[in-house]
């Protein structure tokens, strides 16, 4: 029986390590050695003034203003809806404040990115009455978003995938 030396050990294990290629860490896209920024508190603060004003447009009943918050080649995923994608996505809306008014909250929970692209998800709250004369109000609805934004070119954001439900249980 042959007895193996601490230093044919050593050998074989940093012969292994040499053979094993090094981690990647840099980004798809970004040059070797580049290390991938996360966001600054400016872009944080940015996001969270999307959504704060996309509460306000919808308040307001402004279907542009929350229209111009969103891409030109935007995805939105509504609940039980088709996707809509560029500019219906935009008009999905100003449709939707067409038909019904009432106060709108988001409350941004998380915010993650890296260069000019950003995740962000929280939860909302919408007391909503359709605009048809003698509407009562619809039950409060609370639920949960997820948006991925996009840096532009003029250093603003804005959000080129949306997807959102309630938080209240499916009807059979």
């Amino acid at each position: 029986m042959s007895r193996t030396t601490p230093v044919a050990v050593a050998s074989l294990l940093l012969w292994t390590l040499a053979c094993n290629p090094a981690p990647k860490t840099e980004a798809a896209g970004v040059g070797a050695g580049a290390a991938v920024a996360g966001l600054s508190a400016e872009d944080e603060a940015a996001i969270h003034a999307v959504d704060t004003e996309w509460a306000r447009a919808a308040t307001a009943g402004d279907g542009n203003a929350i229209a111009a918050l969103y891409t030109d080649d935007a995805t939105v995923l509504p609940p039980n809806e088709p996707i809509r994608q560029g500019a219906a996505a935009k008009q999905y809306w100003v449709d939707f404040t067409n038909a019904v008014s009432g106060s709108a909250e988001l409350t941004t929970t998380a915010v993650e990115g890296r260069g000019d692209l950003a995740i962000a998800v929280g939860n909302y709250r919408m007391s909503l009455t359709p605009k048809q004369a003698g509407a009562k109000p619809l039950p409060v609805d609370a639920g949960k978003y997820l948006e991925v934004l996009r840096k532009q070119a003029d250093g603003s954001w804005k959000i080129s995938h949306d997807i959102w439900n309630s938080n209240a249980p499916a009807k059979p």
